[in-house]
């Protein structure tokens, strides 16, 4: 029943808080002049950052997949956790794009998502992997694993994913750097050398099935 009051509730919500909340983020935006530090897909406020989200109930709309309502060159570092792997491949590029549009020279992306590699070595280690740590940080969250297989099924088949891309760490880098950005490097989850971008991963206990990814957009810059 909940699932249904919700899956009726939810379109009427979105269609009237969205363009609320699109006006909300373009505001902000005019506002905030230059250096923003933008988190896309962000689900709770972070002082100093514009959180935004495309939910029903989010207060600053923005569609990563879409032209973002920034100047070039006006974001500072953008933020994603969590949130690429629901984009189609092409929608990906495109929200690469408009990061390196909108970075200024100097400017930092941090990108963080499942790592399929890690789970298909994880799959190869056969059963043994079903009481590893990858496995125990699903069952955490709730994710029934019972066979090394679940750990392939997983990244793609949970949470929506199917519908998105889901990366390894050759085709993250890849991307970035058909996109522009050049210092492209694995960053261990929840820390960086970017003290903005330091701690503020949100699954760090799901560090055995994610990466992050940091690049830079060359320039001469602040960073």
């Amino acid at each position: 029943m909940h699932r249904l009051v919700r899956a009726t509730v939810r379109p009427v919500v979105l269609a009237v808080n969205t363009p609320v909340a699109r006006r909300r983020t373009n505001r902000l935006v005019a506002e905030s002049g230059a250096s923003i530090k933008l988190e896309i897909g962000g689900l709770e406020p972070r002082p100093g950052w514009l959180v935004t989200n495309v939910s029903a109930v989010t207060r600053n709309y923005l569609d990563a997949s879409t032209r973002w309502p920034l100047a070039d060159g006006q974001a500072a570092l953008v933020y994603a956790d969590n949130v690429i792997e629901h984009l189609t491949l092409d929608q990906g590029r495109r929200l690469m794009r408009e990061a390196f549009r909108c970075l200024e020279p100097g400017g930092v992306i941090r990108l963080v998502t499942p790592d399929l590699r890690k789970h298909i070595d994880a799959y190869l280690d056969g059963s043994a992997a079903v009481d590893g740590d990858l496995a125990a940080a699903y069952r955490e969250i709730g994710v029934r694993i019972e066979h090394a297989v679940d750990l392939v099924r997983t990244p793609v088949e949970n949470f929506l994913h199917h519908l998105g891309y889901v990366y390894d760490a050759d085709a993250l880098g890849a991307e970035l750097r058909a996109a522009g950005f050049t210092e492209v490097r694995e960053c261990p989850v929840g820390r960086s050398d970017v003290p903005e971008l330091g701690g503020i991963d949100r699954r760090t206990d799901e560090g055995p099935a994610q990466m992050a990814f940091e690049a830079v957009r060359p320039g001469t810059g602040t960073r």
